[in-house]
């Protein structure tokens, strides 16, 4: 009798783990009975990650749909294989693996979200598009990929501006400049040390575009960077599920501290239920993200929406076909009642009942009283990261829910690219108590970063 099985199609063979993904969405399935299969690039050099939590691993000659279909044909004997799936928001330079992924479960009749939709959230310029194909609230954007392009765009697209590559993770060469030295400065920049991030997997591959204006635009990672009008208001993030039936918008944070580097933009500080925003303006951000996933045609994902607040509305800042990071899985579960890793193997299998769940856990986020926040630590230097003095404040803090360090030994570029020493998810009464904790934190743990490897 064959066994129900989930296929993982893992791409992740940075150095240090990139994100904390397959691991908690396995032992979701694991209760379920499912076995938990993955299947990665031959070649890799962190086999023994995948190892540690898989039933099987499988090695493929390429990344591409055919492959995976032929592995899923000769797993046909073990394993009735009932879904597969990636990290969506991945575009590696092997390939858009959720792209990819995409297509094999469309031919096989599996749940996914649609490629297109995938592509559309991935690519900023794409998304862009859409929404200004849709007449949806945007901001004027180009796509550069030469200086002279960048001087024509950035006089286009109007000062200040938002420079960022098309694709990327972990806020990677993102920089708000506020004249052409700036963004000359900052595209050098980036052409120099875009393979210095941690995260330059992110800037996918090259490919063909489409423009709007009808002509082809190519996208070259490491040289092809997006231009977007600045958005003047109040950061925040919607976290969304979209099933096959409708789209579920569930939770709201806000971001209450922001700190611009050379080369990216941190989130410090972020508050859920929000401080700022009143239920009217709540509202209208719930349905403009509805509005802009519909555009976009995302279905059967779970949604990490970034947004501003403007005087004239919302604004989306990004799609990402994911769950967000930091604590928002742990958001969801003490505001919305719902394991966010369960609940997207659930929507995979085609849970009649999803959708009922959905509607409660958003209704349950309505009645919350309690208030939490998240806050992470950067690096104010680059170096090696050896660890935190300070710690035990977090341990005997009562309104600390929990914590997590990032593993030491690994060399971080403060300049280019977010990268969470610590995160904390913590119980708090309002705003100020908000940011008194970060500055508490501040005060009482101390990172410890060496410029050279100790001996």
């Amino acid at each position: 009798m064959k066994q129900d099985a989930i296929l993982f199609i893992d791409v992740d063979d940075s150095p240090s783990v990139r994100y904390s993904y397959r691991e908690p969405h396995f032992a979701a399935a694991r209760s379920r009975g499912l076995a938990c299969l993955i299947a990665g690039l031959s070649g890799r050099n962190h086999l023994d990650r995948l190892r540690r939590d898989s039933d099987e691993v499988f090695l493929l000659e390429a990344l591409s749909e055919q492959s995976i279909l032929e592995l899923v044909q000769e797993l046909d004997g073990q394993y009735q294989v009932r879904a597969i799936f990636c990290h969506a928001g991945h575009a590696s330079a092997q390939g858009q693996v959720g792209c990819i992924v995409a297509g094999v479960c469309q031919q096989l009749g599996l749940v996914s979200a649609p490629a297109e939709a995938i592509a559309a959230c991935n690519n900023k310029f794409l998304m862009r598009q859409v929404l200004q194909a849709h007449g949806l609230r945007s901001v004027p954007f180009a796509l550069c990929n030469d200086q002279q392009e960048l001087e024509a765009s950035a006089a286009r697209v109007g000062f200040p501006l938002i420079a960022k590559p098309a694709f990327g993770g972990a806020s990677v060469f993102i920089k708000r400049c506020e004249n052409w030295a700036q963004l000359h400065s900052h595209y050098q920049l980036f052409l120099a040390h875009h393979a210095d991030a941690a995260y330059a997997d992110f800037y996918g591959c090259a490919h063909t575009l489409a423009g709007d204006d009808g002509l082809a635009r190519d996208y070259i990672p490491g040289r092809s960077i997006l231009l977007e009008g600045y958005i003047e208001g109040t950061e925040g993030t919607l976290e969304c599920v979209a099933t096959d039936k409708r789209i579920h918008p569930i939770l709201i944070n806000e971001k209450l501290l922001l700190t611009e580097r050379s080369g990216t933009m941190l989130e410090n500080l972020l508050i859920t239920p929000p401080a700022s925003f009143t239920a009217g303006q709540c509202a209208e951000i719930r349905r403009y993200a509805v509005q802009c996933l519909e555009a976009v045609g995302l279905t059967n994902a779970c949604v990490h929406f970034e947004f501003r607040m403007t005087e004239a509305g919302p604004i989306v800042i990004e799609i990402n076909p994911r769950l967000g990071g930091l604590y928002v899985n742990s958001a969801l579960r003490d505001l919305a009642g719902i394991n966010p890793y369960e609940l997207y193997i659930s929507l995979l299998l085609r849970d009649e009942a999803l959708d009922a769940r959905l509607e409660a856990a958003a209704q349950q986020v309505g009645e919350a009283t309690q208030g939490y926040a998240m806050l992470a630590v950067y690096p104010e230097t680059s170096g090696y990261f050896k660890g935190f003095e300070g710690v035990d404040y977090l341990d005997q803090n009562a309104c600390v829910v929990e914590y997590a360090v990032q593993d030491a030994g690994s060399y971080i570029d403060a300049d280019i690219e977010e990268h969470y020493l610590l995160k904390c998810w913590a119980k708090v009464e309002g705003a100020a108590q908000a940011h008194a904790l970060h500055a508490a934190v501040s005060d009482n743990l101390s990172a410890i970063i060496e410029n050279t490897i100790a001996g």
